[in-house]
């Protein structure tokens, strides 16, 4: 075969990207540049000889389209245009906020972002005041996004998002386990049948972070959070977001020194109606159903060995702990 053998993800040039960067954008001299991180997308870290440092993200192929991207640059300018601490997009010497990369697997786009100042959130000291001021940012940051607006399409995180599209791709790893799967199906029924009647429509809607696990923010000298990486967010349920905190206290065994404090932070800074705290339990078993389906729909990229049973009976735990704690 003489030509390049075909990729579903490749990993592109740390040097080639920062020698593009250098050529689009105005900054100093690119001292460094590194693979960041990996998963969802692709993060480099680049920095510049003035001292600066920035994030450039490479979208990876069959995660998110162009008018996904869109809309999450639409939101980090807005809550820059409200003032509101979140690491924006930086504009390319033409005004562009993205740029296309043909990559060997096909048509990819890439981001440059600020640098959250400061070092990220920690609840090793002083767990109860850093969960109240963690609330209190994400109500701010609900409060500047209650009049977004976006004209590029995104998903919706809805009932479809949470539940009905992971059980699509979780079904083939669970084919030798029948009972599992005809667990997973039955408590997917029960959620979705307690959240439409509670009722749905009378749940808050807005824009969501969509992965608020009480870190994904960075803290500087003054206290003050910045908030990075919008990647999972979308217009969906207020109480999702809420629930994704909860959530990741279950997973550290951290609920009583910050799940309630998370929530008077909240209170403090925005209205939230009863309802949609009483959603909160249900979004957080919903959760665990789409954590799994996120693993197994990107298995093709990260691979089938961690999806295994022991996988499997970790995730199903603490799913029938979470049921058995709110349903």
């Amino acid at each position: 075969m003489n030509k390049p053998y075909p990729a579903i993800h490749s990993i592109l040039s740390a040097k080639t990207l920062a020698d593009d960067v250098s050529v689009r954008f105005s900054f100093a001299p690119i001292t460094e540049c590194q693979l960041f991180s990996g998963g969802f997308n692709d993060t480099y870290r680049f920095k510049t000889s003035d001292n600066l440092t920035y994030y450039l993200r490479v979208y990876r192929i069959r995660w998110r389209t162009l008018a996904d991207i869109q809309y999450e640059l639409d939101v980090l300018n807005h809550l820059k245009g409200k003032g509101f601490p979140a690491a924006a997009p930086v504009a390319d010497n033409d005004g562009s906020f993205f740029w296309v990369i043909p990559a060997v697997e096909g048509t990819r786009y890439a981001v440059v972002f600020e640098e959250a100042p400061g070092s990220e959130i920690s609840y090793k000291e002083n767990p109860v005041t850093i969960a109240y001021q963690y609330g209190e940012a994400v109500a701010s940051m609900h409060n500047a996004l209650d009049d977004f607006s976006s004209p590029h399409k995104r998903f919706h995180k809805d009932i479809d998002h949470f539940i009905d599209k992971p059980l699509h791709n979780i079904e083939p790893f669970l084919s030798h386990r029948p009972e599992d799967w005809s667990y997973l199906g039955s408590i997917a029924h029960k959620l979705k049948h307690r959240i439409m009647k509670m009722p749905a429509h009378s749940l808050e809607m807005g824009f969501c972070h969509g992965d608020l696990q009480g870190y994904h923010a960075n803290v500087d000298s003054h206290g003050v959070l910045t908030f990075y990486d919008f990647d999972c967010g979308g217009y969906g349920f207020r109480a999702y977001d809420l629930a994704v905190f909860l959530w990741c206290c279950r997973l550290e065994d951290a609920v009583d020194p910050r799940w309630e404090p998370f929530i008077q932070g909240y209170r403090a800074g925005r209205q939230i109606h009863d309802l949609d705290v009483l959603a909160v339990p249900l979004f957080v078993c919903a959760r665990y159903i789409w954590h799994m389906g996120v693993h197994t729909q990107n298995a093709p990229d990260w691979g089938i060995g961690p999806l295994n049973d022991e996988y499997f009976n970790k995730k199903l735990s603490q799913l029938r702990e979470a049921e058995n704690d709110y349903l």
